[in-house]
């Protein structure tokens, strides 16, 4: 223990009340520091009487702890779950908004710690590591051979799917419908990497750009999809389509702010006249914003089949008919991130990889461009009567 920390531990009342001094007198604190740690150098009952006398106020906290048995954080922190360095007490510090604990230990138990000990204690723990490793390794691998059957079987019963949409209907309807079930999972793998983008720190970047790219591929394919005889277009207005755009000058949102609005709409829904009236406030909306085309791929010749798909009005306006030109349909939006659709759920992702939805979504993309009868303009895409047209549960 260093001059230092016995004058931070200890107060000069409880060093004079050790060393039998009266709590008056006149010595230093620093001299006295130096009396105690010469006393408890040459006599050992004395410096077990220190630390049975002071047991919490020099108790080993973990920078120190590190000091002394010469480890890593990780080790230390390895050691304290696995028993091995007794915890005396639990203290806390406060970071960022948030009270934090950490452990702290009894001097007596750390100084009786070895290197000897330390040096077991890392070869258990390597041994435990390789055992984990090697049987993580086999688990894998298990695991590969059983999801690599899984890809076959699905690669079986999916072209099954495709020879009996040929057979029943006509190539040019299996195509449309093999594109149609490839963008349901490109949807999906646009959601899943817009949730990644969402909670990522590290690689959200990433993830954003994939789910762009992901719902680039989605639209291509519902430009494409719309024009084909097996589609239903209609469109969806929710309750509040617009988004609003609220700009308060300099003036007003002090005003706003040493008025305790909540927000700058609470503020401009209570002072509507004097916003609008201001040349330097602005208030603007886009029509529509949050209204969606909705498609549906169906056909006769499987009328348990159907494929559907949102699209957002601002992205399809310019090559999806005008709204008053579509029947209207009522949706009922889900809580949560997405008011439609899903992104994967685990055990799908081991089937859709997205690396073979990717590979799977191209090549039909690719393929479905070649029908023949796609070439017609945006305006010619069909819609269909109002009462013809399913309402979402």
């Amino acid at each position: 223990m260093s001059p230092k920390f016995i004058s931070f531990a200890l107060s000069k009342e409880q060093i004079c009340e050790f060393l039998g001094l009266t709590k008056a007198t006149k010595i230093k604190k620093t001299t006295l520091v130096e009396q105690l740690l010469a006393r408890i150098e040459t006599n050992a009952d004395e410096k077990a009487r220190l630390l049975e006398t002071f047991l919490y106020e020099l108790a080993v906290e973990p920078f120190e702890l590190e000091e002394i048995l010469h480890c890593t954080p990780i080790e230390r922190r390895r050691w304290v779950k696995e028993g091995k360095l007794p915890v005396l007490e639990y203290r806390t510090f406060r970071k960022s908004g948030h009270d934090l604990e950490y452990s702290v230990h009894d001097r007596r138990e750390i100084l009786l710690v070895s290197q000897d000990d330390i040096q077991q204690w890392r070869i258990v723990h390597r041994d435990k590591v390789r055992v984990n490793r090697q049987a993580a390794a086999q688990l894998a691998l298990e695991s590969r051979k059983v999801n690599q059957q899984r890809r076959q079987q699905f690669s079986q019963s999916w072209q099954q799917t495709i020879d009996e949409w040929r057979q029943k209907g006509s190539p040019e309807l299996a195509q449309v419908l093999i594109l149609a079930y490839w963008t349901i999972w490109a949807s999906r793998w646009a959601k899943e990497n817009q949730i990644k983008a969402t909670r990522g720190i590290k690689h959200a970047e990433l993830y954003a750009k994939r789910r762009d790219e992901w719902y680039e591929r989605k639209n291509q394919a519902m430009f494409l999809l719309a024009q084909t005889s097996y589609a239903r277009l209609s469109f969806y207005r929710p309750p509040d389509p617009d988004k609003h755009h609220l700009w308060l000058c300099q003036e007003h949102y002090e005003e706003k702010y040493e008025e305790y609005y909540e927000s700058i709409w609470e503020y401009y829904y209570q002072n509507t006249r004097t916003v609008r009236q201001c040349p330097q406030c602005s208030v603007s909306y886009e029509k529509d914003y949050y209204a969606l085309y909705y498609l549906e791929i169906t056909s006769a010749v499987f009328p348990d089949l159907r494929f559907s798909f949102h699209m957002p009005y601002p992205i399809g306006r310019a090559n999806l008919p005008k709204p008053q030109k579509l029947p209207h349909v009522e949706h009922t939006e889900q809580d949560g991130m997405f008011r439609f659709g899903r992104p994967l759920v685990d055990d799908e992702k081991i089937i859709y990889r997205e690396r073979d939805v990717q590979a799977k979504f191209e090549q039909a993309l690719a393929e479905a461009k070649q029908l023949p009868f796609l070439h017609k303009a945006p305006a010619e895409i069909t819609t269909v009567p109002q009462d013809n047209i399913p309402v979402m549960p």
